[in-house]
């Protein structure tokens, strides 16, 4: 009888890469640069407990295939784009490192890989995908792909540690923008495999993918910081309004705005990439207000700066507007009904889009003004970097998800490391990320004069190499750096009948290796 689940001596957890993206002398869209500090990472995985079982998770969005070139739908439709995306993160300088130190691992005894879908790289659930990523890792050898093991269907994965079970999962299942449907991918999957032909209109993502494929993308090219916005959530929307308030318009508000899914009455969602599957959305009441709409993409800051300008509009009549671009056909999530009628009420205003009333409103207010405001927002009562935060919304949701049984459960998606414990003992981790860690301070957000003048040069500049090289004002009245070079680890293993676990962090050492050492102000959390 086959053991389940499998049991090691050791195992490793990291998350979000986001391996993606071009670079080259012109421009840098790749937010993921530890390629070859995660390769000697790795290699250093492969060489502990040389006498047992050593496991690597690698736990959700390992790639980023919403940036990569040609990837317009949210997802690669068919099988010559989905290699294509592959052959490229196998070649590219960046990302090389990373699959030779893979495939090097997997050739050793004893030495188990793990692959966990994400919300990045749903590609993973498509067969020709995952084929592919079995022959670079495994060249053709029998007994490496014994030990390669993926989860792409949303389970997540469970294994056994000494006498502690773990569950690793990344965790885009509890955010709402970054839900994915398991089912359409079954879809897609059987489509490529059957040879059919996919239309591009007839996938939906979700909300997050929206932000990124619609948005994000096209402001990365001027603004490049936003790529490291993440996860991408309703806060981000509102930083990207403030840059340019017309980008509203490019979103289908039904699906990407949380409030629109609540409260527009009888809402249905079609997931009907090749058939007529469809989910029926949260519904309550259709009445909703433009203000709450305004709530919902503004922070409090930015709603400030906005009723300080001296609306054009009004609240209600940006309502009306909403309502008719969602009923006109030819606008996303229109429908065909009703759109000339609703126009007649609005005496004049009925070419006055969303975004144009947001550009109205905040038109004379600079645009680095707007984006520090909108910044100051999205930090709110920012905790990032404290790595015990018992509010840490990732940390509460999963509570209600994980049995008495579970021992330790390792997540990632939002990138922020945790290492905490719930009041019934089973240990959290967040095994963070490996991509720039952008740190804004209430410092530097609170100097209006330095942002405008030092700061949003570089962050309009165009180029990554500038936010690399940017500091700011810290604490102490100290000069920080602006992205934050953090790269972590999760590790849970047996020494004789103990099972601990501890959040690491590796570094490089100055002399073309790592340091592995468990993260400051955290200790070692004991099994049950």
């Amino acid at each position: 009888m086959t053991a389940y689940p499998r049991a090691f001596d050791e195992v490793y957890v990291i998350s979000d890469l986001h391996m993606g993206g071009r670079r080259n002398a012109a421009e840098n869209f790749q937010i993921f640069n530890r390629g070859e500090r995660l390769g000697r990472f790795i290699s250093y995985v492969a060489n502990q407990r040389k006498d047992g079982d050593v496991a690597l998770v690698l736990n959700g969005d390992v790639f980023d295939s919403l940036a990569e070139d040609g990837i317009t739908s949210g997802v690669a439709l068919d099988a010559p784009s989905a290699l294509r995306m592959m052959d490229h993160l196998y070649k590219d300088e960046s990302f090389a490192p990373v699959w030779d130190a893979l495939a090097s691992f997997l050739g050793r005894p004893r030495r188990h890989l793990v692959i966990v879908i994400g919300n990045h790289d749903i590609e993973l659930a498509l067969s020709v995908v995952e084929y592919s990523i079995r022959d670079r890792l495994s060249g053709g050898a029998s007994d490496p792909l014994a030990r390669l093991t993926f989860s792409v269907h949303g389970a997540g994965f469970v294994c056994q540690v000494g006498d502690a079970r773990v569950f690793c999962t990344h965790g885009n299942e509890l955010d709402e923008w970054n839900w994915v449907d398991y089912s359409a991918l079954g879809q897609l999957a059987n489509a490529i495999n059957a040879g059919r032909t996919v239309e591009p209109s007839r996938w939906k993502a979700n909300a997050g993918t929206q932000l990124v494929v619609k948005v994000m993308n096209t402001v990365k090219r001027r603004f490049p910081f936003v790529d490291l916005l993440k996860p991408e959530v309703a806060a981000v929307a509102g930083v990207l309004l403030m840059l340019d308030p017309a980008l509203v318009q490019q979103l289908d508000l039904s699906t990407v705005l949380p409030i629109w899914r609540r409260k527009q009455q009888g809402t249905r969602v079609t997931s009907d990439l090749l058939g007529d599957y469809a989910v029926q959305m949260l519904a309550t009441d259709s009445r909703a207000s433009a203000e709450e709409v305004a709530y919902e993409l503004l922070g409090a800051n930015s709603r400030e700066l906005a009723a300080a300008s001296g609306a054009a509009v009004t609240e209600d009549e940006l309502l009306l507007q909403v309502e008719m671009d969602r009923r006109s056909p030819g606008t996303p999530g229109a429908r065909s009904n009703g759109g000339s009628a609703r126009a007649e009420t609005l005496s004049g205003l009925d070419t006055l889009s969303a975004g144009e009333w947001f550009a109205r409103r905040l038109g004379l207010v600079s645009r680095p003004e707007r984006l520090r405001r909108a910044l100051q927002d999205w930090l709110s009562h920012d905790r990032t970097f404290n790595l015990r935060d018992v509010d840490d919304s990732l940390y509460v949701a999963m509570e209600s998800r994980v049995a008495d049984t579970i021992d330790f459960v390792v997540t990632g998606h939002t990138h922020l490391p945790r290492a905490m414990t719930y009041p019934g003992g089973c240990h959290y981790y967040n095994a963070g990320t490996w991509i720039r860690t952008l740190r804004l301070t209430e410092e530097v957000l609170a100097d209006s004069e330095f942002f405008e003048r030092n700061l949003w040069p570089m962050l309009q500049g165009g180029r990554m190499s500038a936010l690399d090289e940017a500091v700011i004002p810290g604490p102490g009245n100290q000069m920080v750096p602006l992205v934050l070079d953090r790269t972590n680890a999760v590790r849970i293993r047996t020494d004789g009948a103990r099972v601990s676990g501890d959040l690491l962090r590796v570094r490089d050492n100055g002399v073309g290796g790592i340091s592995v050492l468990p993260e400051e102000d955290t200790t070692a959390l004991e099994a049950r």
